[in-house]
């Protein structure tokens, strides 16, 4: 008796492995890579590492740098089934979207029992400098794919001390790293000399630009970056006033340095707190009232009024005049908020309410970080430049094997044929 003639089996389009392949979290890309060689091909090829970073904008982690100890991240867990209830009191703790838990971030033992700050982020990579009682360290970590890279350390390093910013210049498709005039350098460091220099991580080298071109003003150390609309952004004590503050822009394409004008404030408040929400400029003024307004800009002349965010009820002082912090949006539209010394909150507009947040496992911490998952290397500038920009093309038609492995991406096969639609994102 002759066996039965075994159903072949069929082959997905290329187009159909990239299009749900990039939809999926980068924890589940990185396995894929060892699937065949034209999954790896395709998984590390530019132009898909682009259109995942593009596609999933609104997927982010929360990092929570913490003195002298390992960093923690919150943020969505892969394919949430249940949709969070805001129908509850500002005094129970809730789990929203994901935000439920923070786990610890391998870093390989850099920053475990040493002084660090995260010095800015961009496209899921984190600039942080450690002090490790040496010279020092300065590096470029993607916690996603678990790389870092360390960069060379510019003439006269002072460690912790110094101010970075890391952003992308379009213009030329590499990162760019911005060491800039720290007020801590200034005020402690005799005959410190202000300058601006910039490393482009295609030639790994630091190189000053002109002092005509360094800006009148030294940043606090301890702020981060923001990195927004093509530039780096940090606040800045006014020369005429210490005690207003001004918005400093440096243009990652033109290298250049100007003030750009704060949000519009009847009660002439300071500018508290720069950030970015959905990748757009955002501002808050000062905090003493009963709400909290974030103004966001693109074009950095005109500040719209994004949300305001009612304060909690409560009696005591904190509950009151604890700083807000918005961090993100979750996918049902809430925004998570940090509360300095209280932990976290979030709030949604259609609620119109605020509620605390309940996160398991993180007691303390120094600095909050919103980077994207990306799968972007801290090493991809090491490739030529021209390999970098050509667009790669498609992988290979999958394998029988490939198409077995695809009948189990169970999530990943219904949001494409759920999303393509109607998904605005296409």
């Amino acid at each position: 008796m002759e066996a039965p003639t075994p159903t072949p089996t069929p082959e997905l389009p290329e187009d159909i492995i990239r299009d749900i392949l990039k939809r999926l979290p980068v924890k589940s890309l990185v396995r894929f890579r060892c699937v065949s060689k034209s999954w790896h091909s395709l998984i590390t090829s530019s132009s898909f590492i682009h259109m995942h970073l593009h596609f999933n904008q609104s997927r982010s982690l929360i990092i929570l740098a913490r003195y002298c100890d390992t960093l923690l991240s919150i943020g969505p867990q892969q394919q949430q089934q249940h949709q969070p209830n805001f129908n509850i009191t500002t005094a129970t703790a809730t789990a929203v979207d994901g935000f439920q838990e923070a786990v610890e971030l391998g870093f390989f033992g850099l920053v475990r029992n040493l002084p660090y700050y995260v010095k800015g982020h961009c496209d899921g990579l984190i600039c942080v400098v450690v002090s490790d009682g040496g010279d020092g360290a300065l590096v470029l970590w993607n916690p996603s794919i678990r790389q870092y890279k360390r960069l060379p350390l510019p003439r006269n390093f002072r460690s912790t001390r110094e101010v970075f910013g890391l952003g992308f210049d379009s213009t030329i498709g590499d990162y760019k790293v911005v060491r800039a005039p720290s007020s801590y350098c200034q005020m402690k460091i005799k005959d410190y000399h202000p300058q601006v220099e910039v490393l482009t991580l295609g030639s790994n080298t630091w190189r000053k630009i002109p002092d005509e071109d360094t800006p009148p003003f030294c940043i606090e150390h301890f702020f981060q970056a923001t990195n927004a609309n093509g530039a780096l952004y940090w606040l800045v004590a006014a020369n005429d006033d210490p005690f207003r503050c001004e918005i400093l822009r440096f243009d990652l394409a033109k290298e250049k340095f100007k003030v750009v004008p704060s949000p519009p404030d009847t009660f002439h408040r300071n500018v508290s707190w720069l950030g970015t929400l959905e990748g757009s400029l955002c501002a808050i003024h000062t905090q003493r009232l009963s709400y909290v307004d974030v103004w966001t800009s693109k074009d950095d002349e005109t500040w719209t009024k994004l949300i305001t965010i009612p304060r909690m009820p409560g009696p005591e002082a904190s509950a009151r005049y604890s700083d807000y912090v918005p961090l993100c949006f979750t996918s049902s539209g809430a925004v998570v908020i940090g509360i300095k010394l209280e932990g976290f909150a979030t709030y949604h507009p259609i609620e119109n309410k605020v509620s605390k947040l309940a996160v398991h496992g993180v007691e303390h911490w120094l600095q909050e970080t919103v980077c994207a998952e990306s799968l972007v290397s801290p090493y991809a500038a090491d490739e030529p430049a021209a390999a970098r920009q050509h667009q790669m093309r498609s992988a290979h038609t999958a394998s029988r094997g490939l198409w077995q492995l695809i009948l189990g991406l169970k999530h990943g096969v219904a949001n494409y044929f759920s999303c393509s639609s109607g998904d605005p994102r296409q």
